[in-house]
């Protein structure tokens, strides 16, 4: 069928048209070789080979670290000016990712941080070829893959596809570019995400499995699989007093739901006071949601914290069983 492509002699003529709106980030491999999402200067072209960054684009949504209240001669919320920021070579994983942190942080209370940082970022899309960390190709999801632009690679480039109305307003400015070619774009793995969720909310999972007992064991409570999971958010708030005695800060920070002090509470009692239990309740949320969003599973499928785990813990085989469906 007939579609706008793009060969691959355009695309840094593409990425330099996109700089007019906004600042271009993409996967980016370092001297060192790692895969990072970063800055593209004029020139650069991104490492679209590879099938996973260190970390996920959460990181310009949810900052490791920021002040989210001060106080001087009263109490200054921060605020965050929307610079445009496009984002370029988001998997289908990744966009599925930020479907999911948009479910939490602007709903009906929206966190202004996220909302300022979300309204001004532009996602790029891009197909992928699962590796054998990826689970993406195997689970089923009931997120979507959300992007502006939709990048599928075909032979001699990409057929480019507008998914938002900001997304085919830039096709427009971009038609130069593009040429109308017959081609036959195959399966990418956006079609895993946004399928029917119609299974049934199981019960409370069963705390005597001695499989947690095992993960716990061999866990060395690092946090790696919390910091590269592209929808782990959980955070701790803390409160820095000044030395003038007149100024304070309170800062939100990434936190680990496998850290001890995560489930710690006033007076230094837990809920939560073993690995097992930690790593019971982390399975929940990766794989049958809790709160408003019960009965939706947050992995993604991206396989980083198969990746980045220094022990190569997995919980898909677990998944499979307990779920009674290949995760």
């Amino acid at each position: 069928m007939a579609v706008l492509f793009i060969s691959h002699d355009n695309l840094e003529a593409l990425l330099e048209s996109m700089r007019r709106y906004g600042a271009v980030h993409a996967p980016v491999r370092g001297d060192d070789g790692v895969v990072r999402f970063a800055a593209l200067t004029s020139g650069m072209l991104p490492d679209l080979s590879a099938v996973r960054t260190l970390l996920p684009p959460k990181k310009y949504l949810l900052h490791p670290q920021e002040t989210i209240l001060s106080y001087t001669a009263g109490y200054q919320p921060p605020t965050e000016e929307a610079r445009p920021l496009i984002l370029f070579g988001l998997h289908p994983c990744d966009l599925a990712g930020i479907n999911y942190l948009d479910r939490i942080f602007t709903g009906n209370d929206p966190d202004p941080l996220y909302a300022a940082r979300r309204s001004s970022l532009i996602l790029i899309g891009i197909s992928c070829t699962p590796d054998d960390l990826c689970s993406c190709h195997r689970a089923t999801s009931p997120l979507k893959a959300v992007s502006d632009l939709f990048l599928h690679v075909v032979d001699g480039g990409f057929a480019v596809t507008g998914a938002s109305p900001r997304g085919d307003e830039f096709l427009k400015r971009t038609k130069e570019m593009l040429e109308e070619r017959a081609v036959c774009i195959p399966d990418d793995s956006r079609r895993f995400f946004g399928r029917t969720f119609s299974e049934p909310v199981r019960g409370e999972l069963d705390a005597t499995l001695p499989e947690w007992q095992e993960l716990a064991d061999a866990c060395l409570g690092c946090g790696a699989c919390s910091v590269c999971c592209p929808t782990c958010y959980c955070f701790d708030v803390l409160e820095f007093g000044g030395l003038d005695g007149c100024s304070a800060e309170r800062v939100r920070r990434w936190d680990n739901c496998l850290f001890k002090s995560h489930a710690q509470v006033a007076g230094g009692m837990s809920f939560r006071k073993d690995r097992a239990e930690r790593f019971r309740y982390r399975y929940r949320h990766k794989y049958r949601g809790f709160g408003p969003l019960q009965g939706i599973p947050s992995c993604v499928g991206c396989g980083r914290c198969r990746a980045a785990c220094p022990t190569s813990l997995d919980l898909r085989p677990l998944a499979e069983r307990l779920e009674g469906r290949a995760p």
